[in-house]
């Protein structure tokens, strides 16, 4: 898989996230209300996922390869993406200012905030869209079959070491504003896990029901299971949760440790079955069909 294909996937996980927290601004601004714990929940994702593990595979792999090749990071079109995502930055760091705010002194103006993310919203779907119909193919037409297969290794360390070195340097910046445990981080992606299934089991009994199966949906919710509860979230747990209770003394063997781990071995072949079913589907036959709402459901 080519690198600008990986990057391709992670958008639409990323967009999957970002049609949720549109219906978000919807909400505050046909209720006047605002549901705290879901806007957590969307902007911890945008903090865990998109800033600390999909801008880092482009700005410091894929553009700064491109720079190599002749782009330039300060004019044109590559400068401009770097711009936007120090925007990015700047704007989800203002909405987290107001929600803290909101914390602290309730009150606050709902209708800014609302404004705020929907703009935010805005830029991101616009900002995908120029990845995907400018960058990727001139990342494509410039790069070497050599740069091709040094990025695919790059990625693949960078997947490997997420949890680890890969985000170590943004989960700094995060730590002091959680100043929480690493249990807590897991428990806040934990809580992304939990509104993408919600959403995944509102498709299963609204296809149970007879109604139509939503194939490119069905292709979202398993790149969110595959780019970011694989590759993103179970490593923190696998590699450095689970290692640290077994040097503290707990067996991989036997007890909770070890159902836990087996919990992780089943949902990786769970999840290979989904991939296996997910092209069949796109044909409409209905045994595929099934197979992947049954796997889904399990």
């Amino acid at each position: 898989m080519r690198p600008t294909e990986t990057l391709s996937r992670e958008h639409s996980l990323v967009m999957l996230v970002t049609k949720a927290a549109e219906q978000e601004v919807r909400y505050m601004r046909d209720t006047g209300a605002y549901r705290a714990e879901a806007v957590d929940e969307l902007l911890d994702f945008f903090e865990f996922f998109t800033e600390a593990c999909h801008d880092p595979k482009e700005e410091r792999l894929l553009f700064a390869r491109l720079c190599d090749r002749g782009l330039s990071s300060e004019t044109g079109v590559l400068a401009q993406f770097y711009r936007e995502h120090a925007e990015f930055r700047t704007r989800l760091h203002d909405l987290e200012h107001w929600v803290r705010a909101e914390k602290k002194n309730p009150g606050q103006d709902l209708n800014d905030f609302a404004l705020q993310l929907d703009d935010y919203l805005q830029m991101m779907r616009a900002h995908l869209a120029r990845e995907e119909e400018i960058l990727f193919p001139m990342a494509d037409g410039l790069l070497t079959d050599d740069d091709q297969d040094e990025l695919e290794r790059g990625f693949a360390d960078a997947e490997c070491e997420e949890a680890d070195v890969g985000v170590r340097d943004r989960y700094a910046d995060l730590a002091h504003m959680l100043l929480g445990r690493p249990t807590e981080t897991l428990q806040k992606e934990h809580k992304i896990c939990y509104l993408v299934l919600d959403a995944a089991e509102r498709e299963i009994e609204a296809v149970k029901a007879g109604g139509p199966f939503d194939a490119e949906e069905a292709e979202q919710l398993v790149d969110f299971f595959r780019s970011f509860t694989r590759k993103c979230h179970e490593p923190k747990e696998a590699r450095l949760l689970y290692s640290k209770l077994a040097q503290r003394g707990l067996s991989r063997d036997e007890g909770v440790l070890a159902e836990m781990i087996r919990d992780h071995e089943e949902l990786s072949q769970r999840m290979q079955a989904l991939e296996r079913d997910l092209p069949k589907t796109r044909e409409g036959a209905h045994k595929a069909v099934a197979a992947f709402v049954s796997d889904l459901d399990a």
